[in-house]
């Protein structure tokens, strides 16, 4: 394992990538950036290795999106390298999300995404009050402001993988000084100058002048606050763990602590059009104030719910509520009623077509209402899942040409499979039978030629036998193709004429070996006194053979046999390279050639499973030839 990890270290200084190979290819940045973390590349050799043999914790998530209200949603497929956590629109297409420490922004309602900025902290929050000013926060008191929506389309910089550079926009993102070191999860807008921001141990920060200036406001208390928001520049509320409420009536000036009649943890809170504020939190609880904050009630929303309700946005008199387990809950009338509602999504195993309501946890809810009335939510959801490396069957992804090994040896496997398959049925059977048939004869002059041509056979090697067959049945003849080459969508069953040269050259050497092991083996057998007194006895020499010649002497034939299984997938090598067959052989081949180690190893690991099988299978065999081994 040492000097696996010790090969594997070396991919880390080889030149070129995967990444690079798509940036050649006008790959987006963002697409080159995910490619690299699928691939493990912006990991230490020694993680990934780790990482491959056992696997490793992902972030897998989604992004939703609905245009009519939630009735029907649609799952989008972000392509970012981990989900998208927070999400802020202005319009039904124009909107910007933060993953982790990465910022993104779409024009086409979340389809597709361009990065921004990448930051030293992780981000926790993003908001925009406009097509222009936004901000986002993060941990260390991270805050990154805008006023030219994140980007100038105009002017590019250059962002580099590998060896190859492509050009990407240049952010307009700058950080701002927040004066603390503590994690910021919030932030409200009321218009482009009055902002406030949310934090732990009770921090709240307010500016008048669009974020250029932070003011840190005591609110006397210590609670991680979770979400804030506004409905005026002087009316708002901020809520957090424990079941804090803070309310305000002067801008954020000055806090003063509601009772919640609640314990558990409110995650997100928003004003709705009529003035009443809602806030949702863990154990499906939802509260509504109808005095901005100051008085609460609880509030059965829907049916009764015991999942943790993780956001709430509205937008005038509609409003989303989304949690965990799935949970989407909608209102066109300020919060009066509440309608459940599904996302359906394919499921893996299920029927090719089949959607069942997911059961993703949703984290995040950003809802905008159109001029003409339409009713556009995207609903963020991101969950940690355990990934399994080698061990689970993942071989993980080619760091040359992004796809993954799997996948490539699936398509493989089968045809190196065939190939030895047909080699068996014609050389397995007929060599036995010539090696026993030998064996009982020997030397007699045909045991001797076929003795001597066998030796010839296994001498030679397999390029040499490939070549001459070529030349003989190709070139001369000209009855059978040279190359095993084939068109997009042919396969070997297509085309069966390729595989007969490459069955030809594999049977000469394997039924040669195969033979002469059998022959010594029954000419050894055919001396042994059990067999010699079965004779005296006056057995018919078939029953001889049958009954006590083949169980004893197919024992080491059979061990043969099993090690040229591996060596029908190893051995190959050199078979489906000059026949140009597409196969496992000529799989290591390319791996070798353009410095592949991820899918050599892949590879040789795959070869030694089946030497590992075809062993076990002949040991099986033995108990079933000879019941003295089974009981032993």
């Amino acid at each position: 394992m040492v000097i696996s990890l010790i090969i594997f270290t070396a991919t880390e200084f080889l030149p070129g990538d995967a990444a690079s190979l798509l940036l050649g290819q006008q790959g987006t940045p963002t697409t080159v950036e995910n490619l690299r973390h699928r691939m493990g590349l912006d990991r230490p050799a020694h993680v990934r290795y780790i990482s491959w043999i056992v696997g490793w914790p992902e972030s897998e998530g989604t992004l939703f999106r609905t245009s009519d209200g939630g009735a029907t949603w649609q799952r989008l497929g972000t392509d970012t390298i981990t989900p998208l956590s927070r999400t802020s629109f202005v319009s039904p297409k124009l909107g910007w999300a933060i993953s982790e420490r990465r910022i993104y922004s779409t024009e086409d309602g979340g389809t597709r995404w361009t990065r921004q900025i990448q930051s030293e902290q992780r981000l926790r929050a993003i908001a925009f009050v406009d097509e222009q000013n936004g901000l986002a926060v993060g941990d260390g008191g991270t805050i990154y402001r805008t006023t030219e929506g994140g980007g100038l389309p105009g002017e590019q910089g250059v962002l580099c993988a590998g060896s190859t550079c492509e050009d990407e926009t240049l952010s307009t993102w700058a950080p701002v000084e927040s004066g603390t070191a503590s994690a910021l999860t919030d932030i409200a807008f009321v218009d482009s100058s009055h902002l406030w921001i949310a934090g732990e141990r009770g921090l709240v920060l307010r500016s008048t002048d669009g974020g250029v200036t932070f003011e840190t406001v005591d609110t006397g208390v210590n609670a991680m606050l979770l979400s804030v928001s506004f409905a005026s520049a002087d009316q708002g509320v901020v809520v957090g763990e424990g079941g804090t409420i803070l309310v305000t009536a002067d801008g954020g000036r000055t806090w003063q602590q509601s009772d919640a009649g609640t314990s558990s943890r409110l995650n997100a809170v928003d004003f709705a059009s009529d003035g009443s504020v809602w806030a949702v939190g863990d154990g499906g609880t939802a509260l509504q104030s109808r005095d901005g904050g100051v008085t609460w009630a609880r509030r059965t929303i829907g049916t009764s719910l015991k999942n943790s309700l993780r956001a709430v946005s509205f937008d005038g008199a509609d409003g989303v509520v989304v949690g965990s387990k799935g949970t989407v809950l909608t209102t066109s009338d300020g919060g009066a009623s509440w309608t459940r509602q599904e996302i359906l999504e394919g499921r893996e195993g299920t029927i090719t077509g089949q959607e069942e309501p997911t059961a993703r946890p949703l984290n995040d809810v950003a809802i905008h209402v159109g001029e003409s009335g339409d009713v556009s939510a995207w609903a963020a959801s991101d969950d940690s899942i355990w990934r399994w490396g080698v061990l689970g069957g993942d071989l993980g992804v080619s760091p040359r040409s992004g796809v993954s090994i799997l996948w490539m040896i699936k398509n493989s496997l089968p045809n190196s499979a065939i190939l030895a398959l047909f080699a068996f049925i014609v050389a397995v059977p007929s060599a036995v039978a010539a090696g026993v048939w030998m064996g009982i004869r020997p030397d007699t002059k045909l045991d001797r030629l076929v003795s001597q041509g066998s030796l010839l056979a296994i001498s030679l090697p397999e390029f040499v036998t490939g070549i001459l067959l070529i030349l003989l049945f190709s070139a001369t003849l000209g009855w059978l193709p040279s190359s095993s080459i084939m068109l997009p969508g042919e396969s070997v069953w297509s085309r069966p004429e390729v595989m007969v040269l490459p069955v030809l050259t594999i049977t000469g050497a394997l039924f040669a070996y195969i033979m002469r092991m059998a022959r010594a083996n029954v000419i050894e057998v055919m001396d042994s006194d059990y067999v010699r007194t079965a004779i005296l006895k006056g057995l018919p020499m078939r029953r001889v053979v049958v009954r006590h010649v083949l169980p004893n002497a197919m024992l080491p034939t059979i061990t043969v046999i099993a090690n040229n299984v591996g060596w029908m997938f190893g051995g190959l090598i050199i078979v489906e390279s000059v026949f140009a067959y597409p196969g496992v052989g000529r799989l290591l081949l390319t791996a070798i050639d353009t410095r592949d180690v991820r899918l050599l190893q892949s590879t040789a690991l795959v070869i030694a499973a089946v030497y590992a099988f075809s062993n076990l299978t002949a040991d099986l065999l033995y108990g079933i030839l000879n019941p003295r081994i089974k009981l032993a």
